[in-house]
């Protein structure tokens, strides 16, 4: 797939960049490579956030609050090591939050100094394993070290922003004690940041696709102990992956604080730039979902395979094993043409309806109940599109088995052109309906390669979506007069938000259009969903509300993980 390789040259290049700048030989060389406009305006910017921030969050962390946990070996670099201690004790002055520094079968003696130096820190537990216990269990050692109600995975060659512990403690306390939470990240060349993730808050869809969370972790330490936290070799490549969905499975959901606390630096051995650099990803990977889906119910009816989409890269899919027993569907057709509503044979559906996208969602439910349709799935298609792949209707059911939840799932839209006309919405984008996405071409997987990844939305379009018929029929009584199939989605996915219901976006339902991306209400709809709908606006739940101030060090540099 051409997108792939353009997206692997790019990772090559920015980890060619890392190693010049490290080692120093090319140094001009490898500034070169880095997009200096984006990367000064990014640094402007969080600079004036850490200001701002003084004033937000003003609780110091509490003795017995925190433990760092940071297992070292002969391949971290002292010079990164240093940088991180600093960090600590810059931000730790009255010793009240705990650094447990794992000594993990060190044999290089500056290494082991400087271990020795900082393990005399009153506020430091050094330990030491006898041989590299590698990841999963270092980091299990450390944990079972741990006093602290709370403790925060850092690796040995990444930073903590400068007010990370205040931040983190302050938000803590304001969201009443939640048993994980994560932050916000950037990455780091030597001295200079780059490609900040704003993070969508906790989704666990895009959680089974995506270990998104992972940096800054922080993990409630005694619930950690009670659900087998790093207790796995399997996960050795994923350990903080298979954490948070063993929390998952347990139940717990993620408080997201939206500020950029962590640095994943940059150099030539790490992943922070390609996965791949370590030949266990993909087995541990695959552990951590495999456990997934061994706890849930419907699990046993699906198999993971690698994404067709992310060719040549570790990206996994859920995929039913078998078409599951059809339930009743009923098609709807939205054609633009202004057709009266008329019942027509479709093949593959129970009931196949005609209706113009201007219509009257009550109009719809009348048709449905004069049938006799009470349960099963409504399928809204545009007429003219030509889907993508015969399995779009399994990849919805599948869906909504793994999250029962679920009330609608959309797909993307493509032109003749190769731009995406429809997909997600986010409330108040651009417009009260607005895309994300739309107009990105088709081979661009989008901010972190969330195009091509399943994961929970403010909407979908119903020019391509599949919803529950009892939830449409629930929706439909509630809507107020003067709204339209055309801009249903927007309805559902407000109603849905409302009653804690899910919408998701799914890139496997996929289709290809030739009429043009056109409006999905008239103005006076957009008025009266803005006039109810006030509390929703401006949505920071899957799209961050740093998007919506336009910042352009965010829309010009996707990144991809």
């Amino acid at each position: 797939m051409q997108s792939t390789k353009l997206l692997q040259n790019e990772d090559r290049k920015w980890k060619h960049a890392a190693a010049a700048y490290v080692k120093g030989t090319l140094r001009r060389q490898a500034e070169a490579l880095l997009p200096r406009r984006d990367i000064r305006e990014y640094q402007n910017w969080i600079t004036q956030r850490q200001q701002i921030r003084k004033a937000l969050y003003t609780r110091l962390p509490y003795p017995g609050l925190f433990s760092i946990l940071t297992p070292v070996w002969n391949g971290s670099p002292i010079r990164y090591l240093r940088a991180l201690a600093e960090c600590i004790s810059s931000q730790n002055q009255s010793g009240a939050s705990e650094w447990v520094l794992l000594d993990n079968g060190c044999s290089n003696p500056k290494l082991l100094d400087c271990l020795k130096e900082f393990g005399e820190w009153p506020w430091v537990k050094l330990i030491r394993a006898e041989e590299n216990l590698g990841i999963t269990r270092g980091l299990r050692r450390c944990l079972e070290e741990a006093t602290g109600r709370y403790v925060l995975p850092v690796d040995a060659d990444d930073l903590l922003h400068e007010d990370a512990l205040v931040v983190i403690a302050s938000a803590i306390e304001q969201a009443n004690f939640p048993v994980l939470l994560y932050t916000d990240e950037d990455k780091a060349i030597g001295m200079r940041s780059y490609q900040p993730y704003f993070k969508p808050d906790f989704d666990p869809v895009l959680l089974l696709n995506s270990a998104y969370i992972a940096h800054l972790g922080v993990i409630d330490r005694l619930k950690a102990l009670e659900l087998g936290a790093y207790s796995d070799a399997a996960v050795e490549g994923s350990p903080d992956w298979d954490l948070f969905v063993r929390f998952l499975m347990a139940g717990h959901s993620a408080h997201h604080i939206s500020e950029v606390v962590y640095s994943w630096r940059v150099h030539a051995s790490s992943t922070a730039d390609d996965s791949e650099s370590k030949s266990y990803i993909a087995s541990s990977q695959r552990a951590v979902l495999q456990r997934y889906l061994d706890g849930h119910p419907e699990g046993g009816s699906f198999e993971l395979r690698q994404s067709t989409l992310f060719n040549g890269g570790t990206h996994w899919h859920f995929v039913r094993k078998e078409a599951p027993p059809q339930p009743t569907w009923s098609t709807i057709l939205l054609d633009d043409s202004g057709i009266t509503a008329r019942s027509i044979e479709e093949p593959g559906s129970d009931n196949t309806i005609l209706m113009s996208p201007a219509e009257d969602p009550k109009l719809l439910a009348q048709q449905l109940r004069a049938v006799e349709q009470h349960e099963g799935f409504l399928a809204f298609l545009s007429c003219g599109l030509r889907i993508g792949s015969a399995e779009w209707k399994r990849e919805a059911l599948g869906l909504f088995a793994l999250h029962p939840e679920t009330v609608m799932i959309g797909g993307n839209i493509q032109s003749a052109e190769g731009k995406i006309a429809a997909a997600d919405l986010a409330f108040n984008f651009s417009d009260v309906c607005g895309g994300p996405n739309s107009s990105r071409g088709t081979n661009d997987p989008g901010y972190f390669g969330q195009m091509w990844k399943q994961r929970s939305v403010d909407a979908v379009s119903t020019r391509f979506a599949v919803m529950r018929l009892e939830f449409f029929f629930e929706l439909a009584a509630q809507l107020p007069a003067g709204t339209s199939l055309a801009f249903m989605g927007m309805w559902a996915g407000a109603y849905a938000a409302q009653t804690s219901r899910r919408v998701v976006y799914s890139p496997f339902l996929s289709g290809v259009s030739d009429l043009p991306a056109n409006r999905c209400a008239n103005a006076e709809e957009e008025a009266l969903f803005r006039q109810l709908n006030q509390h929703l606006l401006p949505s920071g739940r899957f799209y961050s509300r740093v998007f919506s101030e336009e910042r352009a060090f965010v829309l010009r540099d996707p990144g991809l993980v």
